[in-house]
């Protein structure tokens, strides 16, 4: 698989990134930008990053920018002092949620995330073709300390929020919010009372893969959750974009279930207004948006393609499955630990458990996504086909192919991250679903079988 995916770069640290490809990419980033601009740079907890983002910082010196290192923060975090201090962009040193030995790099220029046809221009920037910096004079980085900023100004946005007195356990996943989250909340709701557990940066992750949208990554929260009787859990990922709660009773709440409860905490703000939505949540989450009266605008999966989504349309809200939020009052962006206080406040205006208000969503018939392995140059074919034979249905090509169906809907998309195409299924009841799963297996021959499997396994068949 490439190193270039569709808005990021992600790879092995030391054997597909090195510290030139960094220094590199900050000269084709500085390249852009007039000299003298402000950028922003930082990093994640990762073994590999301090090195790598010294690197980048070089590479955009030479380019002649004017280059603030704020360090190892979250992304959140970065993209804060980006917007505090008017900078004309920001790069971040981080693998997100991938295994430990991974890294990469996310950037924006201005506020917009990179393009397909941007992730290109720097690998070919890697494989040879220098960056034109004119003979501009290197400039020295400078350091900046943003945090004090960013809690102050969260402390001022959430001020008249309920007052609620009840304990809540955090989980950084000994990632970039470790040592930051529990004493972050505690400032912004000092009547709560905050635990931690994975609190220590750790750049192996505790030998997990920091991923909090998988729920056997949040075993550990809920019970502590659960032992504490909490009134709430919040998982962070590696580099602290991604965010995922846990109920007071230990459960860990679906995205689609954590967005159709964020959705309700807007109340009748999103009346008349979009609401920007991952084409993989269910239809329960797009119903929600309507019955506030908003105007549902399905977009493909992937944070950047949401915050582009977002600021083309100034939607207050958007959301994307893997956890990832977006906010209006962010500029379009994303911010975990803003979406882990717009949590806090809904249950202290609601005053009733997590539990309860999460036995009032909908109930959702839907697979996760159903990875089946697929040469790469057949997996064009494969989606085509798909759209192919059931041509007599709409369909939406956001992202892969969605097809919509009387009592539910299919999407079949390419995976960017793994060498696979992935199918996710949804049916107004669980026999529903597995009848169109079957209909699916048996309409492709060719991958039918491993399909299957793979709807087996993920739905604890045998």
């Amino acid at each position: 698989m490439s190193i270039y995916k569709s808005s990021d770069i992600r790879g092995v640290a030391g054997n597909e990134l090195t510290r030139e490809h960094y220094r590199r990419w900050g000269a084709a980033l500085g390249e852009q930008l007039d000299a003298g601009a402000k950028f922003v740079v930082g990093g994640d907890v990762r073994e590999s990053t301090p090195s790598f983002l010294l690197a980048l910082a070089d590479g955009l010196c030479d380019a002649g920018l004017d280059v603030v290192l704020v360090g190892s923060l979250p992304t959140p975090v970065i993209h804060h002092a980006r917007r505090r201090l008017a900078a004309a962009g920001c790069a971040i040193v981080t693998a997100s949620h991938s295994p430990p030995e991974f890294n990469g790099l996310k950037w924006m220029i201005g506020d917009h995330p990179p393009t397909e046809k941007e992730v290109r221009a720097m690998k070919r920037v890697a494989e040879g073709k220098s960056p034109k910096l004119n003979g501009r004079a290197r400039t020295s980085p400078r350091s900046v300390d943003v945090t004090f900023d960013y809690v102050a100004w969260l402390q001022e946005r959430w001020m008249d929020a309920p007052i609620v007195r009840r304990s809540i356990v955090v989980d950084p996943m000994h990632g970039a919010w470790a040592c930051r989250a529990r004493r972050y909340l505690q400032a912004i709701f000092p009547h709560c009372v905050f635990s931690a557990i994975h609190d220590a940066p750790d750049a192996s992750f505790g030998g997990r893969t920091p991923d909090c949208s998988s729920s056997d990554a949040l075993a550990d929260l809920g019970e502590a959750v659960y032992q504490q009787r909490a009134l709430l859990g919040i998982a962070f990922d590696g580099d602290g974009d991604c965010v995922a709660f846990v109920d007071d009773e230990g459960m860990p709440l679906s995205p689609d279930e954590a967005t159709w409860l964020l959705l309700r905490s807007f109340e009748d703000q999103l009346e008349g207004k979009p609401f920007v939505c991952d084409v993989r949540f269910s239809q329960s989450v797009p119903q929600a948006a309507r019955n506030l009266g908003a105007e549902p605008l399905l977009e493909r999966s992937g944070p950047a393609f949401i915050r582009r989504r977002m600021l083309k349309s100034g939607a207050p809200f958007g959301a994307e499955a893997s956890g990832h939020y977006f906010f209006g009052d962010l500029g379009g962006g994303d911010d975990a630990l803003f979406a882990a206080c717009a949590m806090i406040a809904h249950l202290a205006a609601s005053g009733k458990p997590l539990s309860q208000l999460r036995r009032k969503t909908p109930k959702v018939c839907m697979t996760p996504d159903l990875p089946v392995r697929v040469k790469a140059r057949c997996r064009r074919d494969v989606v085509r086909m798909v759209r192919d034979r059931w041509a007599k249905y709409p369909t939406l090509e956001l992202d892969g192919v969605r097809i919509e169906f009387p009592n539910g809907w299919a999407l079949v998309r390419n995976s960017v991250a793994e060498p696979t195409i992935t199918f996710r299924f949804e049916g107004r009841d669980w026999n529903g679903l597995t009848e169109l799963v079957s209909s699916f297996c048996d309409s492709l021959p060719e991958i039918g079988d491993a399909l299957w499997a793979s709807y087996e396994q993920a739905m604890g068949g045998d």
